[in-house]
């Protein structure tokens, strides 16, 4: 049994290997922790850099990785992808503020992350690769955890024993980046194997998750049967149900067909060979129940990213079955993350324009748009205008571009029917109050008892009505004079927090929310 000691001693040598293996990687590492430290001592909100560096972290360790698994020959290679990747991600950052290029980004993350796994895989089809890496994960994050809970315990009896910080939060994110970056993310890389290292996954580690988990998917797998065999016998298919129980299935047999091997035993031996089989009647319910959704409320992002999901589950079912090299379906992660989000059939672009058709579509069957002419005095029929109120919601709120088409109809009449009223020609106005009063000095001296009172008490709620419409809201947030109430049996309310707004048409309050110090005798 190793000592604690040995324990630290066989990490640091782990540490000291991992950045002889990946020098240009740990420097990143360096410089992500870095730039999050200054982030948090100087309270800056600009990540444009930050994430930068992150993606040119990720794009550097697969360059030295590649680099590693003989799969490229140039040295100076490492450097210029880790230098173009963060000067690219930065100026677009900068330069471009907008939900594609974050989304853009974010596919190219996805994309590198494949790639690194199509690396380690590409040679190897030992399942026990994914195992490995689970399981080092782990070990790592109780590592860090236990040293980051250590330190604290210190920093928290150091702050309220000994000196107190003003900022102590600071203190705890330096801490956090410091430790996860540094160390964690380190430590982590240090486990991920050379290309001809042996992989070596603990029995307690294949017994809890190769075995007593998989045993629960099982049962899994048998209640979706059941599911299915239900909608077969009473010939109704209910709705939302199916769908997060099968994205579950289908994403453990993933996990599954990476981890189990026939030294398991002879049911994962089975589901390595058959389990794709074992699938395609929950894949095909939940395609045929997502297919419903589309008929009757047309594409969403959500709903796509669902099918790119249900395609990625069915590549390693196809992988398993025809005998495909895992490797190649990291590769069709990667071709359908790029095509996805760094391409006109962007997740948010695709449904627009289907919801876009779905809308036209309605306004045509209801007689108000003809020839791409658009009739705002027609009165269409109850289902045509649920289809055309549900496409525009959906397009009103989505990301992404929208066409002139959408912009000049959400100023139509039948547009503003949506919201039950013409949103400009409705008068609302807000009022907003707060004060400190713990710099104030209040007279108590006719007043016995004192008590917080807010919204919730009901007592004062029909008294306090008209004063509060009574309140000029060209002087919303001045704070220099405390607002008083003084109530009908002579207590007096001192308010120290108040947000309301007013409709002025129709002399109604829509919003309250008051607090303060009730003063009674």
């Amino acid at each position: 049994m190793e000592s604690f000691l040995e324990r630290i001693k066989k990490a640091g040598g782990r540490l000291e290997e991992c950045i002889r293996r990946f020098p240009f990687s740990f420097l990143m590492l360096y410089l992500i922790t870095a730039d999050g430290i200054f982030l948090i001592l100087a309270e800056k909100e600009s990540f444009e850099l930050f994430f930068a560096l992150v993606i040119g972290g990720l794009f550097t360790f697969l360059s030295e990785l590649a680099y590693e698994y003989g799969i490229h020959r140039i040295c100076l290679l490492i450097p210029a992808v880790s230098l173009l990747s963060v000067t690219v991600s930065y100026q677009l950052l900068k330069n471009y503020d907008n939900v594609y290029v974050y989304t853009a980004l974010t596919g190219a993350c996805i994309a590198c992350i494949s790639l690194i796994a199509f690396v380690l895989y590409r040679n190897r089809e030992n399942r026990l690769l994914f195992s490995h890496l689970v399981k080092s994960a782990f070990i790592v994050w109780i590592f860090t955890g236990v040293i980051l809970a250590g330190i604290s315990v210190c920093i928290a009896a150091f702050h309220f024993l000994i000196f107190h910080f003003e900022e102590v939060w600071k203190i705890y994110g330096v801490l956090f980046l410091s430790v996860s970056g540094l160390f964690g993310v380190t430590l982590f890389l240090s486990y991920v194997p050379r290309p001809d290292e042996e992989i070596v996954v603990p029995a307690t580690y294949r017994t809890i998750i190769h075995k007593a988990l998989f045993y629960i998917y099982l049962i899994l797998i048998g209640i979706l049967y059941l599911y299915i065999l239900k909608i077969v016998v009473t010939w109704k298919m209910p709705v939302g149900k199916l769908n997060w129980f099968g994205s579950f299935a289908l994403l453990f047999y993933v996990v599954f067909y990476l981890s189990v091997d026939e030294t398991d035993g002879k049911v994962q031996g089975l589901f390595k060979r058959y389990g794709a089989c074992l699938l395609f009647p929950v894949l095909a319910i939940q395609v045929f129940a997502i297919a419903i959704r589309l008929h009757a409320y047309g594409l969403t992002t959500a709903r796509l990213m669902s099918l790119i999901l249900i395609s990625v589950a069915l590549g390693f079912m196809l992988s398993q079955m025809l005998g495909i090299r895992v490797s190649k379906c990291f590769l069709l992660i990667v071709v359908l993350t790029l095509v996805f989000t760094c391409t006109p059939f962007n997740i948010y672009d695709i449904p627009n324009s289907a919801q876009e058709s779905r809308l036209k579509n309605a306004l045509s069957k209801g007689g108000a748009l003809v020839n791409d002419v658009l009739d705002e005095d027609v009165s269409m029929e109850a289902e045509y205008l649920e289809d055309a109120r549900s496409a525009y919601e959906y397009l009103r709120y989505s990301s992404g571009s929208k066409s002139s088409f959408f912009e000049d109809f959400s100023e139509s009449k039948i547009a503003k029917s949506f919201n039950g009223y013409d949103g400009s020609d409705r008068k609302i106005s807000s009022f907003y109050y707060s004060v400190d009063l713990q710099d104030r000095m209040v007279d108590i001296e006719d007043y016995s008892q004192m008590r917080f009172v807010s919204q919730q008490d009901e007592d004062y709620a029909k008294e306090l009505d008209p004063f509060f419409i009574s309140l000029n809201r060209d002087k919303s947030g001045e704070q220099d004079d405390l607002l008083e109430y003084v109530t009908a049996d002579g207590n007096k309310i001192i308010f120290r927090y108040i947000s309301f707004e007013f409709d002025e048409d129709e002399k109604e309050i829509l919003y309250l929310y008051w607090e303060g110090i009730l003063l009674s005798r």
